[in-house]
């Protein structure tokens, strides 16, 4: 076999390999950035509100979807907004890294529960889930609050942020979370379920940008590895034997 062909052998089995790890890192959460709704931002999510696609919100939960962080949702007997530099609220208070919409999810009401979505037939392997996090205080209360988001993936056992405490009418700025699972072959829902306190002055965990992606295996960059190096050697053999080979 000649030296070209050997370079494209090579550069085919790279360009594979490539493709297979592209497809490994595909994303595999729907709406992941909440701006797909079925009536809007800046409503309680559920039915007779709006709701979130792909998403599936506990019912009873307290929990909206806000277009900004100055945003306000029409309630009774007020509107209800979280502290911002706009009403006199402390911290940095800002949208998500990514923008546009986020959910809020108030941890310490009486009866809190998960957002969830099933992801279909995945394969049984390590999966990253990531996404952006905050604490954040209703507008009108005043008093130091505390927050996480506990995060689960099929049947892999659950995983927490750190506790956040954020300042009275405060703002504690985005974070960014990433948290690996590893599952069996099969559909898997992905729950993330906020936590804090105190009840009665109303902290809200926010969450945006949730992305979740295979990791793949060793094996692929062991292999994409390899080839590289096969390509290089076999073009270090033709640049020390003089000239190009014919095809």
């Amino acid at each position: 076999m000649n030296v070209n062909k050997h370079l494209r052998i090579g550069a085919w089995l790279i360009a594979g390999l490539g493709l297979f790890a592209a497809a490994q890192a595909q994303e595999l959460v729907s709406n992941g950035g909440f701006e797909l709704t079925s009536n809007g931002a800046n409503k309680g999510v559920g039915a007779g509100s709006t709701l979130l696609t792909g998403w599936t919100a506990t019912d009873g939960a307290y929990d909206f979807v806000f277009s900004d962080i100055n945003a306000s949702i029409p309630a009774s007997p007020t509107a209800l907004s979280l502290w911002n530099q706009t009403n006199g609220g402390g911290g940095q208070a800002s949208n998500s890294p990514t923008g546009g919409n986020f959910y809020a999810f108030d941890p310490a009401v009486a009866t809190p529960g998960p957002i969830t979505q099933t992801l279909k037939n995945l394969q049984a392997g390590t999966y990253q889930v990531s996404f952006d996090w905050a604490v954040a205080q209703q507008y009108g209360y005043s008093s130091g609050t505390w927050g996480s988001w506990t995060v689960q993936l099929g049947s892999a056992a659950a995983q927490a942020t750190a506790t956040v405490n954020n300042p009275s009418r405060s703002f504690t700025g985005w974070m960014h979370e990433t948290m690996t699972f590893t599952v069996g072959a099969g559909d898997a829902v992905l729950s993330f379920l906020g936590k804090g306190g105190p009840q009665g002055v109303p902290p809200f965990a926010l969450l945006d940008s949730v992305s979740v992606v295979a990791v793949p295996e060793p094996s692929t960059y062991t292999l994409l590895l390899l080839g590289l190096a096969a390509v290089a050697a076999v073009a270090r053999r033709k640049s020390r034997a003089g000239g190009p080979s014919t095809a």
